[in-house]
């Protein structure tokens, strides 16, 4: 009995000195020890994502000093993360010298080191230097001129695209176009043709053309445009005189067609707002083109509009990660102002010079859009928008972007 007592005596005296001395030679190593789940479990803390620190610290130094030393150096690592990570994680450094005791046994980087008497122990300005030298600054993660706020895009976590961009694509559609205030000019008097005819338009178009956009800020894009377009209008004019005589015959109104082709140069240019939240977009494009058109009317008059178009869609999307590649769907919604004033001065026999002017507009101008872009690589891109209005018009664009 008075053995076991003096057994028991001498653990409750030596159990202090081994806790103390635990404390005092803290080790990192890549596995969590049995006294760092103690530890978390009584100061109440998350256990670290060793993972991340492994990351961005690829060497944990050898800790020595105690407490306080402990605290200073994960003080350390934890400052060469990103500022997202250190508040996703609750890395704030209040809890530096419970979180160093949790990282004490879980690297096995160290533990080697650690079994070799005769390694020496770096010191704490050893630590500090390799420590600032993994650091990745702003200016190596972000090298480029644009975007602004680029660097602090990519500290919150965003991946952002190269900042410029060549995209060449071709658009072809059809649509149904309104005619209103039709008026005929003959010497010198103005007479209005609501009255006298009834004028229905479709139009065809084709357009290749190349973009250059920049990404000004992460969340703002400017482009300009530039390409040739072809246009192939079919006019239907119905004399409404004519159709009441018709009409007394039994017999229908009657349309005399008129087809036009024009050709010219398009130019003009937009700009683009994006926004985002985790996997899902938002997209605001407006663009406004001109478009300098030249063709023939009949009894070989020339016919010279300058047709301009101003564009708004909006579109929501859903982007995933696939490989090294991503795929981005959306739908949205498009309005074509395509509202101009075309006039002509034609030569008529006989009759001589007679003019006239109408307003043309787009008949149903809200489409539905749906659409994918590809990014095969940060690099080479592909996008194709598909949208109709379920009332004449249809449209597809498919483009390739080059971006560096």
């Amino acid at each position: 009995m008075l053995c076991q007592c003096s057994v028991l005596l001498f653990l409750l005296v030596l159990l202090p000195y081994q806790a103390k001395a635990a404390d005092g030679e803290t080790i990192l190593s890549n596995r969590v020890s049995a006294k760092g789940e103690t530890e978390a479990q009584k100061y109440s803390l998350i256990q670290p994502d060793l993972h991340l620190l492994h990351r961005y610290v690829p060497r944990k130094p050898r800790l020595v000093g105690g407490d306080e030393s402990a605290r200073n150096e994960i003080s350390v690592l934890i400052a060469g993360m990103p500022r997202a990570v250190r508040r996703e994680h609750q890395y704030d450094g209040k809890e530096s010298t419970q979180i160093m005791r949790l990282l004490a046994s879980s690297t096995n980087e160290n533990e080697a080191d650690t079994n070799d008497p005769q390694k020496p122990i770096p010191s704490r300005n050893a630590v500090s230097t390799t420590v600032a030298a993994h650091q990745p600054s702003s200016q190596d993660r972000w090298p480029y001129f644009l975007p602004f706020l680029g660097a602090d895009a990519e500290k919150r976590g965003h991946k952002l695209p190269y900042s410029f961009g060549v995209s060449p694509g071709f658009y072809s559609g059809k649509r149904h176009i309104k005619v209103t205030d039709p008026k005929v000019y003959i010497a010198g008097r103005t007479i209005s043709a609501d009255g006298l005819a009834k004028i229905k338009v479709k139009s065809r178009e084709l357009n290749w053309s190349v973009r250059l956009d920049a990404w000004i800020f992460p969340f703002l894009s400017v482009y300009a445009l530039c390409g040739y377009t072809r246009q192939h209008t079919d006019a239907s004019i119905g004399v409404n005189l004519i159709d009441r005589i018709r009409s007394r015959r039994g017999a229908g109104s009657r349309y005399f067609k008129v087809p036009v082709d024009l050709t010219g140069t398009t130019y003009g240019g937009g700009i683009t707002l994006v926004g985002g939240y985790k996997k899902f977009f938002t997209a605001l494009d407006s663009n406004y083109t001109i478009s300098a058109l030249r063709g023939d009317l009949i009894l070989g008059n020339e016919f010279s509009p300058d047709v301009k178009a101003l564009l708004c869609s909006i579109r929501l999307g859903w982007r995933e990660k696939i490989g090294r590649s991503s795929l981005n769907l959306w739908i949205g919604e498009t309005y074509w102002d395509t509202t101009n004033k075309i006039t002509g001065n034609p030569y008529i026999p006989v009759v001589g010079r007679v003019g006239f002017s109408l307003t043309e507009s787009t008949k149903r101008p809200w489409s539905t859009h749906i659409g994918t872009h590809i990014e095969i690589t940060q690099t080479f891109q592909f996008m194709v928008d598909m949208g109709t209005n379920f009332r004449g018009l249809f449209c597809v664009t498919p483009v390739f972007m080059f971006r560096f």
